[in-house]
């Protein structure tokens, strides 16, 4: 059985530098083989949890808004930077 090359490691600290620069822009995050995986990179993106290592690149909490989009691959996060008022 053929194993799948490993994917690099997602820099999330310039992926939340690029996402405060662009307020409002969607852009990719990372992708992931695993749909269960990118649900709680997702949740943590949304809620300022850390993520990678000895990294917090998305805080405050609610800052960053993140989608999940379906690929053939896996699963893909995409994410927009709305500032630190969040309106209801």
């Amino acid at each position: 059985m053929r194993r799948r090359a490993p994917r690099p490691m997602v820099d999330h600290r310039a992926a939340a530098d690029s996402l405060r620069s662009q307020p409002g822009v969607w852009l990719p995050v990372a992708d992931y083989r695993n749909r269960g995986t990118a649900d709680r990179m997702a949740l943590a993106i949304r809620n300022g949890r850390p993520v990678g290592r000895n990294s917090i690149p998305y805080l405050p909490a609610g800052a960053f808004e993140a989608r999940l989009e379906f690929t053939d691959d896996g699963t893909r996060i995409h994410a927009r930077y709305i500032g630190t008022e969040v309106t209801p």
